[in-house]
């Protein structure tokens, strides 16, 4: 033991000396030497790579400027667990439960989560971020002036978007939605593309939760942008009084389900396409997994059309210059082709007739007669597939079937389906096929590419505008307007619950069977009418289609049912669309 109170001095000098020099070869370590390895610890603790907040999605709105979907603003709320001390669970848990209507012991298990972050709840509205902003602040500011309470630095409050869906569910099988997989249904799925915002990530300064700060979002100069804003064909109120139409149909004939679509023969806009049954598209996580069939739109569904297919057979066989104007054939009731026996659908013979005649009493052994013994396979299918059946129209929604159309060439190819083809059975077509091919008859011989999206209204200013395509001249145009006048004559003749005082219509019904497993439903059909006009330039045509109507069986054909649907929607648009009617033209 030193007893020298100098050299008891001496040694704790030196001791010190030494614990210095310690600590400078430490600090030289730190510094100098592991530099360049701690300052990669702090720059990835406070410098990372953030997403930018996400700009909303593209608006969608109708022909006219109107909005038909939004977006509002919403938030996700989240939470950094490691952040939390356990013993701060209980108090959390009682504050913010009620506010994200939650049960309080729901939100402790999320507290005590083992992962070291979780979303409390995601979308909520901005009320609720305003309520759960003010309890977090009064919080901190209790928490400030406490010496046992913790400031809630822990939650997060991420902006999102949600859609708003202006009108409700109106026109929902056009317009559609798309779930977080990208994945959905109507212009929301198949212009995703466009509608989509673009999401960016930068790297910068962020805070614990890894969120950027708020002065490192202003000092950056990346950008991001929403998505495009799309300007449809769709006249939302013409859709609004289409769809109020076919409910009233449905509900006057007891049908299950219907179609209507409304188009611009000249152009091919489709100007409404309305559908039952239908859904609401901002609740479409409401429906459950087996939905799709009501999520798909029934005008782009394919089915045997019935005898509002004998126009288009008529104008092959007139166009092909096989039969002219004073063709005629003589009607037994009954034609046998290839083993069938094709008959008329009231079982009798009508002796001497004209194409007219096949129009106007809707003769099954007409068209089979013009079909096997007339055209022949080889010129009838050239029709056929020139008039797009068999094939999508390329509208571009998600979901159209392209129907089906047997070919000679086919393995199941049988003999029969030259007959039964000619009025609407063995074949399928979609709705938004039949008004297609029907473009050809209205505009006078040119068919039209139907199309939905009229412009894309991008966030650099720049425009993009749908032209009208047509398809090629399917037709020749004396073709199309004799065929025109033919149905026109047919419904001022025929047709009576079809004719708009005023304008000279162009029309034709059809009745259609139901094919099942081994044949057809014995009593359930389909009926329909195709219209356009005024004559002789058509401006509106209108495609009906009313499934299962439960009315007398004498009254279940398209003359007793769609027929005066077609009526009461022409006669309203005539006019909300300030059509003038036929010059000189006083009806039948």
């Amino acid at each position: 033991m030193l007893r020298n109170p100098e050299a008891r001095l001496q040694v704790v000098v030196a001791l010190l000396v030494v614990a210095l020099a310690l600590i400078l070869v430490k600090l030289v370590q730190l510094q100098v030497l592991d530099r360049g390895e701690y300052q990669d610890v702090v720059e990835d603790t406070i410098y990372r790579t953030y997403a930018l907040p996400e700009p909303p999605r593209g608006r969608v709105l109708d022909r006219n400027g109107d909005l038909l979907i939004g977006n509002v603003p919403t938030y996700d709320v989240g939470a950094q667990l490691t952040a939390i001390q356990p013993t701060d669970v209980p108090t959390i848990a009682t504050s913010l439960a009620p506010i994200l209507g939650m049960e309080i012991p729901e939100l402790m298990s999320l507290l005590n989560s083992e992962y070291p972050w979780v979303y409390l709840a995601r979308g909520v509205s901005v009320e609720t971020a305003h309520a759960i902003t003010e309890v977090v602040t009064a919080h901190n500011r209790r928490a400030q002036n406490s010496q046992t309470e913790r400031k809630w630095d822990w939650l997060s409050l991420q902006e999102t978007w949600r859609r708003y869906y202006a009108e409700g569910a109106l026109a929902a099988h056009v317009l559609g939605f798309v779930n977080e997989e990208g994945v959905g249904y109507g212009v929301e799925a198949a212009q995703q593309r466009f509608l989509r915002p673009q999401s960016v990530q930068n790297q910068g300064v962020v805070n614990v939760l890894s969120e950027p700060l708020s002065e490192e979002l202003a000092s950056t100069e990346v950008r991001t942008y929403p998505g495009a804003d799309l300007v449809l064909t769709i006249d939302r109120t013409i859709q609004a009084f289409v769809e109020g139409e076919l409910d009233k149909a449905l509900a006057e004939f007891g049908a299950a389900s219907g179609t209507i679509l409304v188009m611009d023969p000249r152009t091919g806009a489709i100007l409404a396409s309305a559908s039952r049954p239908t859904y609401r598209p901002y609740d479409y996580m409401g429906y459950g997994g087996d939905a799709r069939d009501l999520f798909a739109d029934p005008a782009l569904r394919d089915y045997e059309p019935g005898s509002i297919f004998k126009p288009l057979v008529v104008a092959a066989a007139v166009d092909s210059g096989r039969v002219t104007a004073d063709w005629s054939y003589y009607d037994t009731g009954v034609v046998e082709y290839g083993g069938v026996f094709i008959r008329n659908w009231d079982r009798k013979g009508y002796g001497q007739q004209n194409l007219q005649g096949i129009l106007d009493y809707s003769l099954n052994t007409g068209v089979a007669t013009l079909t096997t013994r007339v055209m022949g396979p080889e010129v009838f299918y050239a029709y056929i597939r020139r008039f797009g059946f068999g094939q999508r129209t390329g509208i571009g929604l998600v979901g159209e079937s392209p129907g089906v159309v047997h070919l000679p060439s086919d393995l199941g190819w049988e003999d029969g389906f030259l007959a039964t083809n000619a009025f609407g059975q063995g074949i399928s077509v979609t709705p938004l096929q039949l008004a297609t091919a029907a473009t050809a008859l209205a505009n006078h011989g040119t068919m039209m590419a139907p199309y939905i999206v009229a412009e894309r209204h991008y966030p650099d200013g720049r425009r993009s505008v749908t032209a009208p395509r047509a398809l090629g001249s399917v037709l020749r145009p004396e073709t199309a307007d004799y065929v025109a006048e033919l149905m026109a004559n047919t419904v001022s003749n025929r047709l009576t619950m079809a004719q708009v005082p005023g304008y000279r219509i162009a029309g034709k019904t059809g009745t259609a069977q139901i094919p099942v497993s081994g044949g057809y439903e014995r009593d359930d059909v389909i009926t329909s009418f195709l219209g356009f006009g005024p004559l002789p330039d058509p401006q509106l045509l209108i495609l009906v289609k009313l499934d299962r109507p439960q009315v007398p069986m004498h009254l279940r054909w398209g003359t007793q049912t769609a027929a005066p649907v077609f009526q009461r929607v022409a006669s309203r648009l005539f006019v909300l669309l300030g059509i003038p009617p036929t010059e000189g033209w006083a009806g039948p």
